[in-house]
């Protein structure tokens, strides 16, 4: 069996839907296949099963899953290999770049009855609005929450003694990055962890490489943490060292955990203020533990507590409000399915899927 990694490509955030869709595949394309259709055309189930079927051949298989649906895929990606299948619909529209020479494009619309399908045209016309407007609710309690976000980060900024965490963060950059060869290659940039229906999401447990070295830190919004992950990043770019850089889903300009392929090495906000990573992790090997809250100061801080816990109020609750809009839109995106699920030839699409996966084992094995 192949190794299995899981991510996500994109995401719902303070800024709306954030794309990274450029790294899904990276950093060499080599065949990609577009998939397209409408909801409930079997584009996930057709990736699942290609993906379980090379994993069992030993090939490594990244999982790449939809922020708005936790059972759903956006993609399969064989890295070393420079292919993937990704799901090519809205929101994420992804069109053939280089048309037969690295792209090509699967129309799973081909196997439904599309007369059926027109029947229900005023339903599947209302849901597609209201799953819309469900989404641009949840990006208004997600925008207000970053307000609320910004201002915490403001009373802690305040508090924090700028020469302790220049010590401590050149200190902790030299050592994460020692002994790293440069390799010249741009760094790839995801998510572990997704705003879904179901809450805040995470797969660290099953993308993060066996037996890394995790250096940890901790502290809150404001302490320093995002600033010490920019000055890691900008070292990265500087040395020519190749890094998996994932991105906060709820502030996609800052970045949550930088994983070294090569040494096995991981840099991770364990904070949990809006992931919960380190509970997901099982008996992880931390080399260090840097608290950035213990370089902030209490005497400017302390009139501040009433202020600062109305302010991490606002923000959770008004994530939790967003959550509850996805699942909304979530529920309204089944209902819509279910208009597509009875007109679709499935069998067709089953026997398109064996056909693909022995092709692409077949062009692995060269």
């Amino acid at each position: 069996m192949g190794e299995i990694r899981h991510m996500f490509p994109g995401g719902n955030s303070r800024y709306g839907f954030y794309s990274l869709y450029e790294y899904l595949i990276w950093p060499q394309v080599e065949r990609k296949i577009i998939l397209k259709g409408g909801p409930g055309t079997g584009k996930s189930t057709l990736m699942k099963k290609i993906g379980q079927f090379l994993a069992e051949k030993g090939l490594d298989i990244e999982y790449h899953w939809c922020s708005s649906d936790d059972h759903s895929l956006d993609g399969i990606v064989m890295s070393k290999h420079g292919i993937g299948i990704v799901d090519g619909t809205a929101p994420h529209v992804i069109d053939a770049a280089y048309p037969g020479a690295v792209d090509e494009v699967l129309n799973l619309g081909q196997f439904w009855n599309r007369r059926q399908i027109k029947l229900s045209r005023d339903s599947i016309v209302q849901l597609t609005r209201d799953i819309s407007e469900l989404f641009n609710l949840a990006y208004l309690r997600l925008r207000e929450s970053g307000i609320a976000y910004e201002e915490l980060q403001g009373h802690h900024k305040r508090a924090l003694d700028h020469s302790a965490w220049k010590r401590n963060t050149e200190a902790l950059s030299l050592d994460f990055l020692a002994g790293e060869v440069p390799s010249m290659e741009k760094p790839r940039h995801l998510f572990a962890a997704a705003i879904t229906p179901s809450g805040v999401n995470t797969h660290i447990d099953r993308l993060l490489p066996e037996n890394s070295t995790i250096f940890a830190v901790k502290g809150n919004p404001g302490s320093g943490i995002k600033e010490l992950f920019k000055y890691v990043e900008k070292n990265l770019l500087i040395k020519g060292i190749y890094a998996e850089i994932y991105h906060n889903p709820f502030d996609p300009l800052e970045i949550d955990l930088i994983i070294l392929p090569q040494s096995r090495k991981l840099l991770l906000d364990n904070s949990s203020h809006i992931v919960a990573y380190e509970k997901k992790l099982a008996n992880p090997k931390y080399r260090r533990i840097l608290d950035f809250d213990s370089l902030l100061k209490a005497s400017v801080l302390s009139p501040q507590a009433k202020a600062i816990a109305e302010c991490r109020d606002r923000m959770e609750n008004r994530i939790k409000e967003a959550v509850a809009f996805i699942a909304q839109a979530k529920k309204a995106h089944d209902e819509l399915e279910a208009y597509y699920i009875p007109a679709m030839d499935f069998e067709a699409i089953e026997n398109l899927g064996d056909q693909l996966q022995q092709e692409l084992w077949l062009e692995v094995q060269g």
